[in-house]
């Protein structure tokens, strides 16, 4: 291929979008094809480490990083390994804060952080209501992308950052499959007003927690603050089980039965967590399966790539999957940048993410079976490992390679 690549990015979320700036920055063609027809508030916060922080440093212009670095907060690293009686087992502090913006991590609204991402990219570059069907690829390499409203679009290279239901993968790796950790997330929200922050404990209204019983269980919770108003600040939490331990029909349950159920099984917990969870707004309450995707042997290179949850879809618990998306697009958009060769780009690209992606898919099912395991034996000594780890350096590190990256 000679010339300037034109790439077809199918979904506008925060890789799609970071892929974007990061191709035009480097002076490549592209335009975003998104499936919703506008915008939706998402209510959703993210934790962005030092990788996340580098891609958006690296891929974004200068005014729009810093208005990513005037609106995150910074030091979002921290994390507390506890008892269910909120006893403290192990301190994770995040990268030193006096660590540049783009090495550090960040706590961002993913309202706000959208709104960074599509700076200067005009409806003729993101186009919604482009709900993908599937690809056709022609003799001398070029690819169509179909829509479901009986549109087209031609590129030189087509990117699936569709998610973890990737309708691109499906095509391309149609043997990948997703793996049922038979793990149930229950997931909730409790204001955070200013008596409840006087009332609860320390632990529970700064930083995040992972909150471990001696039961099959886990509890992870996280404050959310809001710099801008875009509503109150917050507790976020979620609730890990075996999903045997539960109603067959729990995921459809509403907000009042699920936090009803959780409650039950916090009787001998902390009154803070039992607080937590029956004070919380029913409305942000919702089950669902924690699913990750399996692993696949490495497939040729091609006209056709995949970034983010459609390449290694992974658990929220010990999962990075935002971090992993922003990774996943500078490098991209880097490999594009510097090869004339199209397809040896995508070759290096997908070498390289698939090694830290699949490896992140694995932490994420591994802390994801830790959490929930039946052994209460295995449960004892990962939280004696814990409090040994608490005052010894050597076996933190060991245990916590990825921390502070």
């Amino acid at each position: 291929m000679t010339g300037t690549p034109h790439v077809l990015i199918i979904g506008g979320g925060i890789g799609g979008l970071c892929l974007a700036q990061g191709l035009r920055k480097a002076g490549l063609g592209f335009a975003v094809y998104e499936r919703e027809a506008a915008r939706a508030p998402h209510d959703q916060r993210l934790r962005l480490g030092p990788h996340g922080a580098r891609a958006l440093y690296e891929c974004l212009p200068p005014e729009a990083w810093e208005a990513f670095t005037a609106v995150g907060e910074r030091g979002a690293g921290q994390l507390a390994y506890r008892t269910e009686q909120l006893g403290e087992l192990l301190r994770l502090a995040g990268p030193p804060e006096d660590r540049p913006a783009q090495h550090a991590s960040h706590l961002v609204d993913r309202d706000t952080l959208d709104e960074v991402l599509l700076t200067g990219l005009g409806e003729h570059l993101v186009l919604r209501g482009r709900e993908f069907t599937h690809y056709e690829q022609a003799p001398d390499g070029t690819v169509t992308a179909h829509f479901a409203n009986g549109s087209t679009a031609y590129g030189d290279l087509l990117v699936g950052a569709d998610g973890a239901e990737s309708r691109v993968r499906t095509q391309l790796l149609p043997h990948a499959t997703h793996v049922d950790t038979q793990v149930l997330a229950v997931t909730g929200q409790l204001e955070l007003t200013a008596t409840r922050e006087a009332e609860l404990p320390a632990a529970l209204t700064t930083g995040a927690n992972t909150i471990l019983s001696p039961r099959s269980d886990a509890l992870f919770s996280a404050v959310w603050r809001s710099p801008r108003a875009r509503g109150a600040d917050r507790v976020v939490w979620t609730y890990a089980v075996k999903a045997l331990a539960c109603p067959d029909d729990v995921e459809l349950f509403d907000g009042k039965a699920l936090c009803a159920l959780v409650a039950e099984r916090l009787t001998d917990w902390h009154p803070a967590l039992r607080r937590l969870v029956a004070e919380s707004d029913p409305g942000t309450v919702r089950a669902s399966r924690m699913r990750a995707l399996e692993p696949v042997e490495p497939w040729p290179p091609g006209r056709i790539t995949l970034l983010g949850d459609a390449a290694h879809a992974m658990t929220a618990l010990g999962g990075t999957g935002a971090d992993t998306s922003l990774r996943d697009a500078r490098l991209l958009s880097s490999r594009l940048a510097r090869r004339r060769d199209l397809v040896r780009a995508v070759g290096a690209y997908e070498t390289e993410m698939r090694v830290y992606g699949f490896e992140a898919v694995a932490r994420s099912l591994r802390d994801t079976r830790a959490a929930t395991t039946e052994s209460r034996l295995a449960r004892t000594l990962l939280r004696g490992a814990l409090r040994t780890a608490a005052h010894s350096g050597w076996l933190r590190r060991a245990m916590f390679k990825t921390a502070g990256e």
